[in-house]
């Protein structure tokens, strides 16, 4: 029998300067086994400015994942 289990995942992506060459340099931050029945897109997205708020780097994306993984459950 086959069954699935979906995951989640946050990632946020800073600015975090520029280079020589005036091109940007971007850090990210992934927070992942994010709860699935609570990972609205009002709540991923006020989660992303709480940490942006943290941080010394401005934020430039919030991207939600999701995974769904595949199972085959032997009886």
């Amino acid at each position: 029998m086959l069954t699935t289990k979906d995951s989640k995942q946050i990632k946020l992506v800073f600015l975090a300067g520029m280079n020589d060459q005036g091109k940007p340099i971007y850090k990210s931050r992934i927070y992942k086994n994010v709860n699935v029945a609570n990972a609205t897109l009002d709540n991923v997205h006020a989660f992303g400015q709480a940490m942006a708020a943290l941080s010394q780097w401005p934020l430039d994306q919030i991207i939600l994942s999701t995974d769904a993984e595949i199972f085959d459950i032997i009886a």
